[in-house]
């Protein structure tokens, strides 16, 4: 027995490499289970990069498959031999700028990787949960706070690849009952994320090394946010919350600590958390953000029962703990 459960589950995760893929791999070992690993062969992480996956030794531990998820009969071949109980999708070009330079790229990676993944599930697997993650970033243009109903309208190729990503996990359980759920969370923080172009690690970093905090806004756009071991605890949550029902698929859900928080505010309440008073400089040059971003986590609350675990304090002081032995080893 695992955690109270009677047997382990097999989990093929797309993205292992990335940062909550690095989280949900070690919980996952940590719990027993099989990891069936994909990694892209043409990824730009390598095993000298910063990612906890290779940093913690995971690819030593997990089962990899080095695929393209654009080669449909590769995906069938994946999906046949591996016998996942789960997939959990994250595979994705999550830069925005990047997106925005390779849109061809952005968009396959989002919409046909989901395609070929499902396509296998129905035919293959038709028992498997897929759990499918795309981003607040879909609520694009809307009123805050945003919620599940509200019309996706993307203005941006990273949107309009999440949506599409979105409509065919919905469309797979509506119309040939897979088992199917969309994660959209606020901005994850925690340890192991390297991308110091995120506001919190950024302003760790440059706190503690004594340094301005330059924003690239006037520091009024606010942003949700919700910490990586709660992001972990979610994906818990709808492994155990769907195994063996039969309906309530083809849904979306808001994941987020409800936060209205703009970026003098969070970089101030870092500072206080640090004992530093932060030196600001604004550098006003994104003209093409979305000003304000708050998820409402009713539907999550009354469907789920789910709750954070963890508030944006304690998350904050364990993100500030893990970045102080990085930069000091």
């Amino acid at each position: 027995m695992v955690d109270g459960r009677t047997t382990s589950k097999t989990i093929l995760l797309t993205g292992a490499t990335g940062f909550l893929g690095g989280w949900l791999v070690s919980s996952f070992l940590e719990r027993g289970d099989r990891v069936v690993a994909v990694i892209n062969p043409g990824s730009s992480i390598r095993k000298n990069d910063l990612a906890q996956y290779y940093m913690r030794g995971f690819d030593k531990r997990c089962e990899e498959a080095r695929i393209d998820l654009l080669d449909p009969l590769a995906v069938d071949e994946l999906v046949s031999a591996a016998k996942p109980d789960v997939v959990i999708h994250l595979a994705a070009v999550g830069d925005v700028t990047l997106a925005a330079q390779n849109p061809a790229l952005t968009f396959v990676t989002s919409a046909r990787s989901t395609l070929n993944l499902l396509e296998a599930v129905r035919r293959l697997r038709p028992e498997t949960l897929f759990i499918s993650h795309t981003t607040d970033k879909v609520y694009s243009g809307s009123p805050i706070p945003f919620t599940e109903d509200m019309p996706l309208m993307p203005t941006h190729i990273y949107e309009v690849a999440k949506v599409a990503q979105e409509h065919l996990t919905a469309t797979y359980a509506k119309q040939y009952g897979l088992k199917t759920v969309t994660v959209r969370c606020g901005n994850y923080f925690g340890g192991y994320d390297f991308n110091f172009n995120r506001i919190i690690p950024f302003t760790i970093r440059q706190l503690l090394e004594g340094q301005p905090v330059t924003l690239r806004s006037s520091g009024r756009f606010t942003r949700d946010f919700l910490y990586i071991e709660d992001a972990v605890l979610v994906n818990h949550m709808l492994i155990d919350r769907f195994a063996g029902v039969t309906e309530g698929f083809g849904e979306a859900f808001n994941f987020s600590l409800e936060a209205n928080l703009n970026m003098l505010g969070l970089i101030g309440r870092i500072g206080s958390l640090m004992g530093v008073a932060p030196e600001i400089v604004i550098n006003d040059t994104a003209k093409s953000e979305i000003p304000d971003m708050q998820l409402s986590c009713a539907k999550a609350r009354d469907v789920l029962g789910w709750r954070p675990a963890f508030s944006f304090d304690e998350g904050l002081r364990k993100t500030i703990a893990a970045y102080r032995d990085y930069l000091k080893a």
